[in-house]
């Protein structure tokens, strides 16, 4: 039988490598005023961002920046101070797989921070979660489809068609984000201690060339309060910000836009009898294009007559689709503290620290459990000055996101607050960010080449067959060298054909 096959290049991309890996980053920071005052770190609380990636033979590096954020007392034990650095870092990653060639996906979070103060100087350690997942671009030669001439009637062929996705970096910048907002009198704040932004969902318009990317930077500012002994306060405000980004954006592509607060600077001013709080964010935005493309590919083959045919064939795992979400869900948990704590009067700031320690997705929803660091800044009863403890607390959590199995996820706080509900237990509630990572990965089965050899000799007439288990229509058919629409059923799970 002769044979006539057409064949196409296809090109995709693949999972050669993934990695989980917690690193430790270490900064130091100079305390103002005298070496002499003691000091005690009440609280150290840290944001962690990538600025680069590069994947390298067996290992991948990355950079980035870690800002932390300290409350402290020095000297005088009953005012609270602040103090903010960052330390940037390098770390290589093994990762067996990986080759200089090779595209990675990579996401950080802060799963634990600490500090201690000694001889006018801060020593901070953040660990830091970094997910990694390296894509690599391949190419396979694959049948898409047979003929056989004069004996075409004799072919039954079953095609399959697939969707492939490839992703690129379309472009990146940042922006800055300012805003001035007056605070009621009645909020009796002072001078801002720290401030945190988070990003919301950017909105990606315009074309030709030009995209623009806008959004909502949510900041959290902490000020101290006025009067002494009471709560420190937290305030929220929006900040929108845009930023325009030179790219090409294809019709049939997926775009998405991703923002992530690179930094946070807040001040305030007092003005007559109120309080005037400058913010200013900047925002990195990064904007990502994914490639769908569809393939039609020979699946199977078989001849009714003549000689066997005998496909040889090549299983490949090609990436379909990258699933990116951000969603946020609130919490209550309740805290105890150490024995050898004193007890609480007025709870004073409040900070989580969530580490996840498994995902699982259900549905529409996906279940999160993990470990709450709680660090509670309160006054002790019959007490000025600030004490602070440390507990870890389990949690689990439903977030509101779809997805499917293989999917990574970091998370981080938005806010906390707390409230004392005994002398020794306090009420924690927090809203916390989920971001997951999903690459949707199948498995293609395709054609390179086709063999033939004779065919022993086989009756003709009516057949009545009982198919294995599991065994489906067209592999019944293909054992018997009929069509599949001339199998008629016979009773009792039998079916009935005739060969010619």
């Amino acid at each position: 039988m002769e044979l006539e096959t057409r064949r196409e290049t296809l090109r995709y991309e693949r999972m050669a490598a993934q990695t989980r890996e917690q690193i430790s980053i270490e900064g130091e920071a100079t305390l103002p005023g005298s070496m002499r005052d003691a000091v005690t770190v009440l609280s150290v609380q840290a944001q962690g961002h990538l600025t680069g990636v590069q994947a390298g033979a067996n290992e991948a590096g990355v950079r980035g920046r870690v800002s932390f954020q300290v409350l402290y007392t020095q000297g005088d034990l009953t005012r609270i101070r602040a103090l903010e650095t960052s330390c940037d870092f390098e770390h290589t990653l093994k990762l067996p797989g990986a080759a200089p060639s090779m595209r990675l996906e990579a996401t950080a979070a802060v799963e634990e921070t600490d500090g201690s103060a000694a001889n006018g100087r801060i020593a901070l350690r953040a660990l830091l979660n970094v997910d990694l997942a390296a894509m690599e671009t391949a190419e396979c030669e694959l049948i898409t489809d047979i003929h056989a001439g004069d004996q075409e009637d004799a072919l039954q062929i079953r095609s399959q068609e697939v969707t492939l996705c490839r992703s690129q970096l379309l472009g990146e910048g940042t922006t800055l984000a300012r805003e001035e907002f007056d605070l009621p009198a009645k909020l009796g704040v002072g001078d801002v201690l720290t401030a945190t932004g988070t990003a919301g969902e950017p909105e990606i318009t315009g074309g030709s060339g030009r995209v623009g990317v806008s959004g909502i930077v949510e900041v959290r500012v902490l000020h101290r309060a006025q009067e002494a002994g009471s709560p420190l306060v937290v305030t929220t405000h929006e900040l929108p910000y845009e930023t325009v980004l030179d790219a090409q954006l294809p019709d049939t592509a997926q775009v998405r836009a991703q923002a992530e607060v690179i930094d946070v600077m807040a001040d305030s001013a007092a003005v007559d009898k109120r309080r005037t709080l400058r913010v200013e964010a900047e925002v990195r935005v990064r904007l990502r294009l994914c490639c769908r493309t569809q393939a039609q590919l020979l699946e199977d083959v078989y001849s009714t007559s003549g000689d066997l045919i005998e496909p040889v064939r090549e299983t490949i795992e090609a990436l379909t689709s990258e699933e990116f979400a951000d969603v946020r869900e609130s919490a209550r948990i309740q805290a105890a503290l150490p024995s050898d704590a004193p007890p609480v009067a007025t709870v004073l700031a409040v900070f989580v620290q969530p580490t996840l320690t498994s995902v699982s997705p259900a549905g529409r929803r996906l279940d999160a459990e993990g470990i709450m660091g709680v660090t509670l800044i309160y006054l002790p009863v019959d007490s000025d000055v600030p004490y602070a403890v440390r507990t870890r607390e389990p949690f689990a959590m439903t977030f509101p996101v779809e997805t499917g199995e293989g999917v990574r996820a970091q998370i981080h706080m938005i806010e906390a607050s707390a409230g004392p509900t005994t002398s020794d237990r306090a009420e924690i509630r927090c809203v916390l960010g989920l971001r997951t990572m999903r690459f949707g990965m199948q498995r293609i089965e395709g054609i390179t080449q086709i063999g033939q050899r004779p065919a022993e000799k086989q009756e003709h007439g009516f057949v009545l067959v009982w198919p294995a288990e599991g065994e489906s229509r067209w592999d019944t058919a293909r054992r018997l060298r009929v069509a599949p629409e001339s199998l008629r059923p016979a009773g009792k799970r039998a079916l009935l054909a005739l060969r010619r």
